[in-house]
């Protein structure tokens, strides 16, 4: 299961001009570009394929991020959703997860569960350090294990500001290697985000009113998805697209699961109180 990530939180869109790399860039510290808030979004099924086993779903997703730039970001997630599936029985899925992002970009830590109708059916935790030239990654769950990645891999909340970055300077295409701790936690994943062009204008609303903001959408790529068969590229195996205020805020989700994609509309939101940097 994919969370809201900084992702977080982009591929199939058409690219308006040239690309260019988020690479990590040796780890860049982490700046307040994120506003603490607790945000609340009511769930529903976008689109569901035929075979999907999908017919119906609703539910909730209550996302919250605290902290700063200076003493890091902690972010937790949960979402509950009644799936129905192609005779309309429901079952109910259950995916909660928790993370810790340091300041400084050298430390993630990361706990996710995924049950459905009670029944866990997923479980992954672990800690990633930066060390050196690599990522050193100690799993406690699923199973107990110690792997290195690619040193250049973003985590999550700089994976967003990446993305920010290049949306404030017009670019439209980035591509990075980021590590969730999605999945088995064993591996990073390649993302590919396309960035419309920016808007002040809007519905409004608390953390959205005159904030500036753009169409994202982000594509995951595993390294074992199958090119498509038609124009002989690799498609991604999830995406997701939303509308990013430059304050770190979402809206408007679209979580594409490839046979069927379930939306995100913002119910409610507050923001959080801000902790004080120390001073330099």
């Amino acid at each position: 299961m994919r969370y809201l990530s900084f992702p977080a939180l982009a591929v199939a869109a058409p690219l308006l001009t040239s690309g260019g790399s988020a690479a990590a860039q040796n780890a860049p510290p982490l700046r307040d570009a994120i506003v603490p808030h607790r945000a609340v979004y009511e769930i529903s099924l976008a689109r569901t394929d035929e075979g999907s086993g999908v017919s119906s779903a609703k539910g909730r997703m209550v996302f919250e991020i605290t902290g700063s730039a200076c003493e890091g970001y902690s972010m937790r997630q949960r979402m509950m959703v009644n799936i129905g599936d192609e005779d309309g029985n429901p079952s109910l899925l259950d995916f909660r997860i928790r993370t810790f992002e340091s300041g400084d970009g050298d430390f993630y830590s990361f706990v996710s569960r995924t049950a459905y109708n009670e029944d866990e059916v997923e479980a992954v935790a672990g800690e990633a350090r930066r060390q050196g030239g690599a990522i050193e990654v100690k799993l406690t769950e699923p199973t107990g294990k110690t792997i290195r990645l690619d040193g250049d891999a973003l985590f999550p909340s700089q994976h967003m500001q990446a993305i920010l970055e290049a949306a404030d300077a017009e670019q439209r295409f980035i591509s990075a290697e980021i590590y969730e701790g999605a999945g088995t936690g064993e591996e990073s994943d390649a993302a590919s985000a396309s960035i419309g062009r920016a808007a002040n204008s809007g519905p409004g609303g608390a953390l959205r009113s005159g904030v500036r903001h753009w169409p994202i959408l982000v594509g995951y790529f595993d390294g074992e998805t199958d090119p498509a068969q038609e124009f002989g590229e690799e498609m991604p195996s999830y995406q997701m697209s939303f509308t990013l205020y430059e304050n770190g805020v979402t809206n408007d989700l679209v979580m594409d699961y490839g046979d069927y994609a379930l939306s995100g509309v913002l119910d409610s939101i507050e923001a959080l109180d801000p902790p004080e940097c120390p001073q330099p």
